[in-house]
Parts: structure tokens; C-alpha cells; sequence
């Protein structure tokens, strides 16, 4: 008992009891505690309300990877905003917030140079758009469907179904394969035939189907020409162009046309025979 009236009697600079200003002081914390926490969640609000009100502006609808941009960069700065808010109402002053941030962006430029450069690549492929959302790309030796386009990263979804997420400086820093960028692409096979075929009849058999074949582009140029003399065959270049959408399809139906031709007009597809010989020691 002596002691916590001894302790009682303990007083600050002021004159002020020590344990009355410590309650004061942690009173004052717990309130400015949760004056933050109560500004974090209205920024979280917030950024749910504005991202909910960009679905409805027709600018930003127009295209996907836009809508999904826009998105994530409101997202970022609505929060990035909402924080600094609320740093203030804790009780930090502008001098210290600014002196804050100058450290943190030195910090951060000197140990995250990933993050800012994955800010820029982002930055980039949303005013370069080198691709779109539903287009089908390969970036160092990934290869799908863009699903996503964010600040810091790009979304693909692969031929198998898995999710990929390549960072943006890696999407600004390699070679992007845009398969979708154009209405049409082009089919390119290697067509090879025995030694023993009349090279008109192939060429013109090719030539009928490269005009009349469904799926095929009838008013673009096509490219039908021997290319080089193989060790079993001769080699045909046959090249035709088709829409985009459903390349795939059209590609190994023409395939298979392409042989059910040749089989009916007699045309030999020669192939790699081979012959095994064992010899039995006596």
C-alpha cells in the first residue's frame, strides 16, 4: 500500500500526477488508434463505391484492359491517399508525413526497383497497348490468353488452364507474339509428296483448295510453291490465310482435307521407313 501511494504521489515537469497523465495518454492513443482504423476502412469503402461507379462510365467501358487499368490505379491511390488521411488524424504533421515519404521513396528506389519498374511497365503497356484482354500472346516462352492487366502485373491464362502472372517489366522487356492483333492469320504448312508425283496435278490440287476450301480467305494472296528437294520427298510450301477466330479449327481441319485429297487423287505422301536388321552370330 505504501508503495502505490508513493507511486501515486510520483508527479511530471508539470506537476501533474505521472499515472493521470499516462492514462490521458493512452486514452488519447486508443482514440487516435481508431480514428485511423475507422479512415482506412471509409478509404476501402470508398475505393468499392468509385470502382462500382466506373463500371458505369462509358469511356472507360470501352474496352476491358482500360476498365481493369483504370481500376487498379484508382484502387492504388484511393488507398495511398486515405492512409496519408489518416496519419494526420493520428496525429502526425505534414513536415513528418513529407519527411516520411521522401524516405520511404529512397528506400524504395533503392530496394524495390522491381516495384517501380513493373509501375512503369505497366504504365507502358496501358498507352502502347501491344495487346488486349481475350488476345492470344507468348512472352518468354509463355503462352495464352490475356485475362488481366493490372498496375504491377499481367494475367494469362495457358491452353491448359493454369494462371501465369508475369510481371509488367517482364511484359515491356521481351519479345510479345500478338497472335490476335490482325482479322487474319496466315496457315503455313509443309506439304512434302513422292518423287514419282506429276507436280502440276499437286500444285493444282493445292491451288483448287486454297479457292474453294470453307474457312479460307478467298481475296488474299495465297503462296503454293516447291520448295526444296527432300531425301525421300519433295518439299511444297502451301500458305493460305484464314480468320483469327477459329485459326485453330480451320488449320488441322485443312490438314486432314488436305490428305483425304491426296489419298483420292492418287497422290503419295511418302514417310520415313525404318527397316531393322539382326544378324544371329554362330
Amino acid at each position: 500500500m505504501e508503495n502505490l501511494k508513493g507511486l501515486l504521489k510520483i508527479t511530471n515537469s508539470s506537476g501533474e500526477p505521472l499515472l493521470q497523465t499516462l492514462g490521458h495518454d493512452a486514452i488519447e492513443f486508443l482514440i487516435r488508434t481508431i480514428i485511423f482504423i475507422i479512415i482506412l476502412y471509409l478509404g476501402s469503402y470508398f475505393a468499392k463505391k468509385v470502382d462500382k461507379y466506373i463500371d458505369k462510365i462509358p469511356v472507360v467501358n470501352q474496352s476491358a484492359d482500360t476498365k481493369q487499368f483504370t481500376k487498379s490505379v484508382t484502387k492504388l491511390g484511393l488507398n495511398v491517399m486515405f492512409f496519408l488521411i489518416g496519419l494526420l488524424a493520428f496525429g502526425f504533421s505534414e513536415s513528418s508525413i513529407a519527411t516520411m515519404i521522401s524516405a520511404i521513396g529512397l528506400g524504395v528506389g533503392i530496394s524495390l526497383k522491381e516495384f517501380l519498374s513493373n509501375l512503369a511497365g505497366g504504365m507502358v503497356l496501358f498507352f502502347t497497348r501491344p495487346f488486349s484482354i481475350g488476345n492470344f500472346i507468348k512472352i518468354n516462352g509463355v503462352m495464352g490468353e490475356v485475362c488481366k492487366i493490372e498496375v504491377f502485373s499481367t494475367y494469362i491464362t495457358s491452353l491448359d488452364g493454369r494462371r501465369i502472372i508475369v510481371p509488367n517489366n517482364v511484359m515491356i522487356s521481351g519479345n510479345i507474339i500478338n497472335y490476335d492483333a490482325d482479322p487474319f492469320r496466315r496457315i503455313k504448312l509443309m506439304l512434302s509428296v513422292s518423287y514419282d508425283s506429276d507436280m502440276k496435278k499437286v500444285i493444282s490440287i493445292l491451288e483448287n483448295i486454297a479457292n474453294t476450301y470453307e474457312g479460307l480467305a478467298k481475296d488474299k494472296e495465297n503462296f503454293i510453291n516447291t520448295m526444296e528437294y527432300g531425301d525421300s520427298s519433295i518439299n511444297i510450301l502451301f500458305m493460305v490465310w484464314t480468320p483469327t477466330k477459329g485459326y485453330y479449327k480451320v488449320r488441322g481441319e485443312l490438314m486432314a482435307y488436305i490428305l483425304e485429297v491426296f489419298n483420292k487423287e492418287g497422290v503419295n505422301v511418302p514417310f520415313n521407313i525404318l527397316d531393322v536388321n539382326v544378324t544371329e552370330n554362330k
